[in-house]
């Protein structure tokens, strides 16, 4: 089966629709709520939030999961941009994060984490 995924010109990887309970957590921060992710690939994810804007600068690794579950831990990101997505009551955001250099452990894991938490 062939998985539909998103291409903009300027990415260097693909990107995938993220199956529902497909989780991430900034900064490995136990006391913070995670967000649900929206695409991912291997460059990079994008996720939504409600609220303020979050303060990128602060933003420096994340986890994934998926429901309750860790998948791949401590992924070093660098923030790309963010955006209020329009027509909605409340104040949906839109965070899109790239992911720095990962070890083979890590990469391996997020590889197996797009497999099993995107949409074929």
């Amino acid at each position: 089966m062939e998985r539909e995924a998103v291409y903009l010109s300027s990415r260097r990887y693909p990107r995938f629709s993220a199956k529902h309970r497909a989780l991430v957590l900034l900064n490995d921060e136990a006391d913070q709520l995670p967000y649900h992710i929206v695409q991912i690939g291997k460059g990079g994810l994008s996720f939504r939030y409600l609220g303020k804007k979050l303060n990128h600068a602060e933003i420096s690794k994340i986890c994934l999961y998926h429901e309750d579950q860790l998948i791949v831990d401590s992924i070093p990101v660098k923030p790309v941009s963010d955006y209020r997505i329009r027509g909605n009551l409340v104040p949906v955001r839109c965070g899109c994060v790239r992911f720095k250099k990962l070890d083979n452990d890590q990469m391996q894991r997020l590889e197996d984490f797009i497999q099993s938490c995107t949409v074929a």
